[in-house]
């Protein structure tokens, strides 16, 4: 194997792959920048700090949610990007492929071109819409991890929170309990 040419098509593909990833984040960044952001404080407001106040953790478990109902509208707006482009690399197959079969009709002395000839020219022809739906099928995933992903963290939060407050009411209770049994005594 030619570790010259190896190289030279990692060169490749990373150059390709840097832009396509430059337009993935944009998107991305586009559809959840609010939700990522209220990630980021949970997790320096709440996950580094080991002891948060249940006011901070009831804060970020209302910012989630509403951000959450946000985001479901967004990512099925961001899914229509993803439909319309596979639609528009579909459709620029079909019609390059029906072009290439079509292009030497009616010419004499000339053969048909083959289905593997008009399927090679077709998928170099729609290249471009192929890889805009990768990009926007691949931001939909993105997205819907994150909510997922949020999902989860609305779940710990509320069980952070019952937890807390199964302590406070305990604590509360012993309190009581205490100042109960030392006034009986005198």
């Amino acid at each position: 194997m030619d570790e010259n040419l190896l190289n030279n098509s990692f060169e490749i593909v990373n150059e390709d792959a840097d832009q396509i990833v430059k337009l993935l984040n944009d998107i991305v960044k586009e559809y959840s920048e609010d939700l990522d952001n209220i990630m980021k404080d949970i997790q320096d407001n709440v996950i580094i700090d080991n002891n948060p106040a249940i006011m901070t953790i009831e804060k970020y478990f209302i910012e989630l949610s509403s951000a959450l109902y946000n985001m479901c509208e967004k990512s099925e707006r961001l899914g229509i990007f993803d439909s319309i482009s596979k639609s528009k690399a579909q459709e620029t197959y079909n019609m390059k492929y029906l072009e290439h079969q079509s292009s030497n009709m009616g010419k004499p002395g000339t053969k048909k071109p083959t289905v593997a000839e008009s399927s090679a020219a077709a998928e170099m022809d729609a290249l471009y819409d192929k890889t805009v739906n990768d990009i926007y099928s691949k931001a939909y995933k993105i997205l819907k991890n994150k909510i997922s992903a949020a999902e989860t963290m609305i779940s710990t939060l509320s069980k952070i929170l019952s937890h807390r407050m199964q302590e406070s009411n305990m604590m509360s209770n012993q309190t009581e309990r205490r100042i109960l049994n030392e006034t009986n005594y005198f």
